[in-house]
């Protein structure tokens, strides 16, 4: 193989190889979920829903809430606060944090699922 024709070969895959890259981290990107989009209604009016849905809301409540909270809590400890409280409510864009800085209490909300301090507020 003639080394021109090598090298104009390599030059070819890498590049099929980077467009391929661009393509498809523009479709799929990251915590974006294309069936929950389209199916979740679907799913949400079916009968093993509607029976189960207790327990999926329980199960949600407890795998999921404690840890964006627990998240929320070292982000604002971080930040020098000792946090008190934290609530967060499935759905909402914000996560609601009491804190306490010195003598002082404050009121923070970051946003979800961001952890972006949105607001900070003497309480």
């Amino acid at each position: 193989m003639n080394h021109h024709t090598l090298l104009k070969a390599t030059a070819t895959a890498s590049m099929i190889a980077v467009l391929l890259t661009l393509t498809t981290g523009c479709v799929t990107a990251p915590g974006y979920n294309a069936y929950g989009d389209l199916y979740e209604d679907v799913y949400k009016d079916s009968k093993v829903y509607k029976k189960h849905k207790k327990t999926i809301n329980s199960i949600d409540k407890e795998l999921y809430q404690p840890a964006i909270e627990q998240r929320a809590a070292n982000k604002v400890s971080n930040m020098g606060y000792r946090v008190k409280d934290v609530k967060y409510k499935k759905g909402d864009s914000k996560i609601k944090v009491k804190a306490k800085r010195g003598s002082e209490d404050y009121k923070i909300e970051l946003g979800y699922p961001s952890y972006n301090v949105i607001k900070i507020k003497k309480d």
